[in-house]
């Protein structure tokens, strides 16, 4: 699959960037592909992690990537782009209730985890922001994290717990690392929640991360 050459996107803006969208349920690829052609992306499909490294060249600018899929997952295909040196942006494509992978994803070099289930817009916005975010040389995303946190009205203490909490920790892995109670975890995540307005993790990694 490969879509038109890129034209005008949303706003009427010109986009030219090259996306490599790796995605084993074929209506899905195809409907992402279409808006992301429509907004003016040029995209390559692919249905796995296998197949993704076989269209990619050094002109996709984004990956985008779901993780659980035959043969390679995505998991799998993050290693091997940063094994080669890759500088795409990457974007996964997960389940914020998967803390196991969410991690995964973060360790092996994601710049954005997108939730399911999402539009095509949404995903247009996320590409957008990554590459307003490298233009202007932000950093990557650990540092992004806490230059954000600092931005939010928390204390130090629960821009910590908070911190923990969007690198996958749970309630007791928090505590031992803290110092203090599951409970006393709960208590400080709920202030937290309520000062951010939010009401879970995937709420929260949004909140940390807008659009």
């Amino acid at each position: 699959m490969h879509a038109a050459p890129a034209r005008a996107g949303r706003g009427g803006a010109r986009v030219t960037a090259r996306v490599l969208l790796v995605e084993d349920e074929p209506t899905a690829r195809e409907l992402l592909a279409s808006g992301l052609a429509r907004a003016g992306y040029e995209v390559d499909g692919a249905c796995d992690g296998i197949e993704a490294l076989e269209r990619l060249t050094a002109a996709h600018e984004f990956v985008v990537t779901d993780i659980v899929m035959p043969r390679l997952d995505g998991i799998a295909l993050l290693e091997e782009l940063a094994r080669r040196g890759h500088a795409a942006r990457r974007i996964v494509i997960t389940s914020f209730a998967d803390k196991e992978r969410v991690v995964q994803a973060l360790n092996h070099g994601a710049d954005y985890l997108i939730e399911k289930p999402f539009t095509a817009e949404r995903l247009c916005g996320v590409l957008e922001h990554l590459g307003a975010r490298r233009a202007a040389e932000q950093p990557p995303i650990t540092q992004y994290f806490r230059r954000r946190l600092a931005e939010l009205p928390l204390t130090a203490r629960e821009r910590e717990l908070v911190e923990l909490v969007l690198r996958g920790d749970s309630n007791k892995q928090i505590a031992q690392r803290l110092g203090i109670g599951e409970q006393s975890v709960k208590n400080m995540l709920s202030r937290a929640y309520a000062t951010l307005g939010v009401q879970s993790r995937g709420e929260l990694f949004h909140r940390v991360f807008p659009i």
